[in-house]
């Protein structure tokens, strides 16, 4: 393989592993779920609001939240389905669609619904994710 073609995928390759805050509140909501569905558990912390990390305990209870809801997840699918800037520059909310295909041990896979409203704050030039239960009342569009 050419010095090029190899630089080129471990760029992708790098790229692919990307999750984070995103300077749109959808993007965030994304990465959010797709590192879900990669069980990268560890850095989901990276996407939530540090007044929320800290309301809910920090980076371990937050890794352990997720996990017990989608530990056995194999596949998701997810549609924004509508984003509102609140107060720019402060706050979001993001509706969309999940569907979760989840297979545990044993177990046939089934699907469950995982759609849901989020509530971002904006810090730094990035959206980031409040937990449920830690931003106050719950978000509705």
């Amino acid at each position: 393989m050419s010095r090029a073609a190899l630089i080129m995928v471990l760029g992708l390759g790098l790229f692919a592993g990307c999750y984070g805050p995103k300077s749109d509140p959808e993007g965030t909501v994304k990465s959010f779920y797709s590192a879900i569905e990669a069980e990268e558990w560890m850095t989901l912390h990276e996407m939530i609001d540090p007044e929320s990390l800290q309301k809910s305990g920090g980076p371990g209870r937050a890794a352990a939240f997720y996990y017990s809801i989608y530990q056995d997840i194999q596949d998701l699918d997810l549609t924004i389905e509508e984003s509102l800037v609140t107060r720019p520059d402060e706050t979001a909310v993001v509706r969309f669609k999940c569907t979760a295909t989840f297979r545990a041990l044993g177990e046939m896979p089934h699907d469950n619904d995982c759609s849901d409203t989020l509530s971002l704050r904006y810090h730094d030039g990035k959206w980031y994710i409040m937990i449920p239960g830690t931003e106050g009342l719950r978000p509705k569009i």
